[in-house]
């Protein structure tokens, strides 16, 4: 390179470059100037640009360019890869700045000072684009060809420029790197294997900045990039390193046990660079520039002061200051539970800590939570909130109750950011607005690999995703469940529930694959600085030791002392300081019985329904399906007096249309309804209605299901104290004793295999434990009357515990079995499927390897979902609208999801319209991994109607 140490001028004017040598005789620098593939002209005074010297060949290579329809009247047609980078490199820098919770949080993980984490974070981010040096990758665009290197048209571009980074640091840096003296290591110090192990690890977090780790494999260099390119590489990365200077944790680094801490906390760095290389892709805050310019000028007058403008527009660089917990009663306006007493006084933990609070349904184990939320947000254990529920109901409800008090959280200085997951319609604005809003997308890379502002847009419209880094997040724990499977972009998970309370309502109903999932994320959680809030209120004791044990291994704490307090209720308390078991009483408002009495046919249900209604009672039938659910509901509706006092609910409507269900089921039936809206009033349902809704009902069906979801049934039976009427009252309940009726076969002590199939096959598919079933009708016919809370663990134990099923009839052991087998399985691939975090960023952490990012993986039935999205034609036919015609989120609005069976009975697109479709997906790229259906159109066997959803179609009936 010494041969072109001259002095190159850059010309605004004609936009060349041009050299000059200290005699000025610019003939005698031809060659050098044709090396750098710039014409070169007389040049006018006061219109160049001096350069430092010629060495600098990376200002020939381009980083971000605009698409080919944009107008070069715009501005520059690219932007400079070494300017990319370090507007990468500064966004890093801020966002893990020293006094950041995030940074002290890995910082102190690593031994390292914050400062020191961002020396060497923001040093790695400006290397994150390293592949981008590749010829193969500079052939995609030829943005301006006078001053850019010249494109190969023998070198394809095969390979992604994630992985071509990993490559140039195994093929090119590493060799060079030697004792590392280049990039100040001090020379004094050895740079062994480990060292060298440690560094790869770090640069592979910002490497794989597309949202999966990447790896060189036995790929060649030369296949993608000439020697000039490595040279240019090279050169950079001296050039960064001298900028930036990172502080290396010399002896940190030559450790393996360092090595391995390293590994952990990559995930969390990767996660970093994902969000840092999205931020600093936004063309607003840092405008292309295809003019060279020294490096520090550029870092101190552009990257750093850029990249802070943009953090604190969007709230990245704003931290909220929590009010103070001044007590439950002074918060809430209402005398606390015992359970709620607890949350107020309990001792907390320095380190992060598990809480699972059981509690009969109606106790108040949400108020209970969110005063442990505001008690580790004011003691700054926690900087944000997610809550992950287990429908997509249940987060709507919980949203409305979280609205009203969330802010109270923090002083009025700075406004918090709250986000439903899946309500649409509730969206906050001011965080839609603020939080990376859309911006002008570069130039895609290949049909397969999105430019990163492309990316960023497509996945913030997603609402689900965009909550996870929300202050205070609501959503599914299906979103949380994400981040420990292999999908692209699951570190932005990770770090989006990094130091902040995870509370996870109705932790019950988890399956034994989600189970499996929750407690790896339970046990990462901890060690990214989290803690947790679990609320249950039919929780088996083995549940709960795994749970227990999960965060033990979090902590890193051994024990072998077991969880098996059966006192109900009870607190769980896990910290470095032990595991703390303590009972708690309940309060006598909802401590009562419910009756159990057994009905053998549905005429049966539907007559005592409707007598219920004309006696000006609300009443209610669960369902275990929505084909049953449908069924009854019509013949309800045929059957009443006034049909437009049924209601149905079920997960088969789309979010608009479900939207206005809930709301209408809440003013019916919820705590404020009064006896002049619930009077004759009937909701047939499924699942959706029993967990987390606070709805309350005079009389109560349900078909014969698990013990713990009849318990919770049960919970929204006479769930708040009323007269006769149905109106609210503030003493004793005045309604007569709540009785639970259940359909079910007849009971026997020697069933046959047919003994459910026969009666309920719908519930027999559902609950494919027909063992289970037996156990449950069993218990509750004996006791005859659900008491709360004294018979908590009785009844739950003799379904769930152990030994129960020694107690199994000979004619359901097949059936207990086989669901024992799969069980066995979903435990087995939930450990399969879950990322080995301990491996570190890499792609063999995923061991099926790594997908896409879709919507599924987070439970096991026996096939998956599918979410389906209604769409219509524009009058004119020349356009594929959303079914929903909302003002915002009308796609979101638009969609449902169904079991993989039921939407492959939906008729594909006509191929009429494969083109409209095409146009679709260019614009909402993220609709391809839903299935389209023009239901207007359709002869298919399913219909779409607002009243009764997905359902049958009558013709085909």
């Amino acid at each position: 390179m010494d041969q072109l140490r001259c002095e190159m001028r850059w010309s605004r004017g004609s936009g060349r470059w041009y050299k000059f040598t200290d005699d000025s005789d610019s003939d005698a620098l031809c060659g050098a100037a044709g090396h750098l593939g710039c014409k070169y002209s007389t040049i006018r005074a006061g219109r160049e640009k001096v350069m430092p010297n010629t060495a600098e060949t990376y200002y020939r290579y381009w980083g971000k360019a605009k698409p080919l329809i944009s107008s070069p009247a715009t501005g520059a047609p690219c932007h400079l890869l070494p300017f990319h980078s370090l507007d990468v490199a500064a966004v890093g820098f801020h966002l893990l700045s020293p006094e950041t919770p995030r940074n002290q949080a890995i910082a102190k993980s690593l031994d390292l000072s914050p400062i020191q984490l961002q020396s060497l974070f923001t040093f790695a981010l400006a290397l994150h684009d390293l592949g981008k040096f590749a010829r193969s990758f500079q052939g995609l665009a030829n943005p301006a060809p006078e001053c850019l290197v010249t494109p190969d048209s023998r070198m394809g571009y095969h390979v992604r420029h994630d992985t071509l980074g990993m490559l140039f640091w195994k093929r090119t840096i590493l060799d060079r790197l030697g004792d590392a003296s280049s990039w100040h290591w001090p020379i004094e110090k050895e740079f062994n294997r480990y060292a060298r192990r440690a560094l790869e690890c770090l640069l592979g977090a910002v490497f794989g900045h597309h949202g999966q780790p990447v790896a060189s494999g036995n790929e060649s260099l030369d296949k993608h990039a000439l020697d000039e390119d490595q040279e240019a590489a090279w050169a950079f990365s001296l050039a960064a390193a001298d900028l930036l200077r990172p502080a290396w944790p010399v002896d940190h680094m030559n450790d393996p046990a360092w090595g391995e801490r390293l590994k952990r906390m990559s995930w969390h760095l990767a996660g970093q660079a994902v969000l840092a290389d999205w931020l600093g892709s936004n063309q607003e805050a840092f405008h292309y520039q295809s003019e060279p310019e020294n490096l520090t000028d550029y870092w101190q007058g552009k990257a750093l002061p850029r990249a802070n403008a943009l953090l604190q527009q969007l709230g990245f660089s704003n931290s909220l200051t929590p009010t103070a917990f001044e007590g439950v009663e002074q918060f809430f306006g209402f005398t606390p539970t015992p359970l709620q007493l607890w949350a107020q006084d309990a001792v907390l933990a320095d380190s992060p800590q598990l809480f699972i609070l059981e509690d009969v349904t109606g106790a108040g184990k949400t108020e209970a939570a969110l005063s442990l939320a505001h008690r580790l947000l004011e003691k700054k254990q926690v900087q944000g909130v997610y809550f992950g529920l287990p429908t997509m109901a249940t987060s709507n409800a919980m949203y409305t109750r979280i609205a009203d008090v969330y802010r109270r959280w923090f002083t009025d200085d700075k406004t918090p950011n709250l986000v439903l997951a899946h309500g649409a319609r509730q969206l906050n604005e001011q965080f839609g607005a603020s939080i990376i809003p859309p911006q002008e997308s570069d130039a895609n890379y290949g049909p397969n690999e999105g430019s990163a502002s492309a990316v960023c847009n497509q996945w913030f419209a997603d609402s689900r995703k965009k909550a996870l880094l929300a202050d205070v997040g609501v959503g599914t724990v299906d979103q949380v469940l994400m981040g420990l499977l292999p999908f692209r972009h699951q570190s932005l998970r990770l770090i989006g529930l990094a130091n902040k309370l995870l509370i996870v309502d109705e932790v019950h109903a988890c399956d034994d694959y989600m189970l499996t999932l929750l407690t790896a994320v339970l046990e990462a959680h901890v060690q990214q600085g989290g803690s947790a809030v679990l609320l249950t209120a039919t929780l088996p004791l083995r549940m709960r030791q795994q749970l227990v044990a999960a965060w033990q291994r979090g902590l890193g704490v051994q024990t072998d002392s077991p969880v098996n307090t059966e006192s109900f209720p009870l607190v769980t308390h896990v910290s470095r300081a032990g595991t703390v078991e303590q009972p708690v009483a309940t309060r006598t408002t909802v401590a009562r019985d419910v009756f159990v009495v057994q009905i053998f046919d549905e005429e049966t249900a539907i007559a005592s329904l409707i007598e219920a209604a004309q006696q000006g009672q609300c009443a209610c039938w669960i369902r275990n399906t929505v084909d049953d659910a449908i069924s009854a509901f019509e013949r309800l509706w045929e059957a009443m007096p006034e049909p437009e006092k049924v209601h149905l609910f079920h997960s088969r409507f789309v979010m608009a249309d479900r939207q206005i269900i809930e709301s209408a089921v809440l003013d019916y039936f919820g705590k404020s309804s009064n006896s002049e809206n619930r009077a004759g009033r009937i909701l047939v349902g499924t699942q959706v209605i029993e967990q987390s809704l606070d709805l309350d009902f005079d009389v109560m069906i349900s078909d014969l299901a698990p013990i713990d979801l009849l318990i919770q049934r049960a919970g929204r039976l006479h769930r708040h104290c009323r007269d006769a009427q149905g109106n609210q009252l503030g003493g004793a309940e005045g309604r007569a004793k709540p009785v639970l009726k259940i359909l079910a076969p007849s009971f026997t002590e020697t069933p046959d295999r047919f003994w459910i199939q026969g009666f309920l096959p719908g519930t027999a598919a559902v609950y494919s434990d027909h063992g289970q079933l037996w156990l449950t009708l069993k218990v509750l016919l004996d006791q005859g009357v659900i008491s709360m809370p004294e018979q908590a663990r009785l009844l739950i134990e003799s379904v769930y515990a152990e030994d129960a099923e020694d107690n199994i009839p000979d004619g359901l052991l097949d059936s207990h079995f086989a669901q024992e087998g799969e069980r066995q399985s979903q435990v087995a691939m939930g450990r399969f499927n879950s990322l080995k975090l301990e491996q570190g960023y890499v792609p063999s952490s995923a061991i099926n390897g790594w997908q896409e990012e879709v919507d599924i993986g987070t439970r096991l039935s026996d096939e998956p979902s599918v979410t389906v999205t209604l769409v219509r034609l524009d009058p004119d036919q020349n356009r594929l609208l959303p079914w929903i015609d909302a003002a915002k989120y009308s796609w979101e609005m638009s969609q449902l999801t169904v079991r993989q069976s039921l939407a492959s009975r939906l008729p594909e697109l006509p191929a009429e319209f494969e083109t409209l479709r095409e146009q679709l997906l260019g614009v909402k790229p993220a609709l391809k991994y839903s299935r389209l259906w023009l239901c207007e159109l359709s002869l298919a066997a399913m219909a779409y109607d607002s009243k009764l959803g997905l359902h049958r179609a009558k013709s085909v009936e």
